[in-house]
């Protein structure tokens, strides 16, 4: 039996406890997947929350587009109350008869009649939007693009769709001059408008109520002379859905297959 030297005693040393090779391979692998895991929830999360926006952007394009046309239909027809007004009924000389060029539709407002369109022809149909009413300067009015009116003077504000962005668009007419177009809402498909029109007293006598009784497009109250009775308008916007892979990418015309309808019917403020 060899015996323990001094020398001996000292080159032994002590075992030392660890991790081999493979548990820490195993570690690491485990590792990894709760990393990839923790990833995934991440990701899902960031995806969600990018399409909540989408869609909470998109509904809030919708409203500011019904906003704008609501507001500018309830002022068709307003003029300032004046001492030298003493009859009820369209006043011809604060909205005379005017042929509207703006939009490019032509169409020619009756005298004291406060609002004309158009009835487009195609697939979608285009319908376009024509509204006229005074200001004295001081009323507080704003035009369809927000615009406040500080001087006297008669407004036409005139809505239509832009086929090739789909784009609901606004223009101002003031003493014959037009603004630039001003984009009100986004991922428009189309527009349809429908008029409440009170027929009960004939095209050439006063209606005695103050009502609608039918609807019709803007060729039929052309057609029978119907333009100082319209009561009230029927506007359906339909909306392209938005693209919440692709957040902010326009959508196609090709693509938009099945638009969502906004219908909102407004009651004319001065003719209600």
């Amino acid at each position: 039996m060899t015996p323990i030297t001094h020398d001996t005693m000292y080159n032994i040393r002590p075992r030392q406890n660890g991790f081999s090779l493979i548990e820490l391979m195993v570690a690491v692998l485990i590792g990894l997947f709760l990393t990839l895991g923790l990833s995934q929830i991440f990701l899902s999360m960031y995806s969600t929350s990018k399409s909540e926006n989408v869609l909470s952007q998109y509904q809030s394009n919708q409203r500011q587009a019904i906003v704008a046309l609501t507001n500018s239909v309830q002022l068709a027809g307003y003029y300032p109350a004046t001492s030298t007004i003493t009859t009820i009924g369209p006043n011809t000389s604060a909205l005379p008869a005017t042929t509207n060029s703006s939009p490019g539709d032509g169409s020619q407002f009756t005298a004291g009649a406060g609002i004309v369109g158009t009835t487009g022809s195609g697939t979608p149909e285009q319908d376009t939007l024509n509204i006229q009413y005074q200001s004295s300067g001081s009323d507080n009015v704003y035009n369809c693009q927000g615009g406040l009116v500080t001087s006297a003077t008669t407004v036409i504000d005139s809505f239509s769709i832009n086929a090739a962005n789909n784009q609901l668009i606004c223009t101002v007419t003031v003493a014959g001059t037009t603004t630039a177009s001003l984009v009100l809402a986004n991922n428009v498909h189309s527009m349809t408008i429908l008029y409440g029109v009170d027929t009960t007293g004939g095209s050439t006598t006063p209606p005695p109520a103050d009502t609608t009784n039918t609807y019709m497009n803007a060729k039929t109250v052309t057609a029978d002379g119907y333009w100082l009775y319209v009561r009230s308008v029927q506007i359906t916007l339909n909306f392209c859905t938005p693209n919440v892979i692709s957040a902010g990418a326009p959508v196609a015309a090709s693509t938009c297959n099945s638009p969502t309808s906004w219908v909102q019917t407004i009651n004319l403020m001065v003719k209600s």
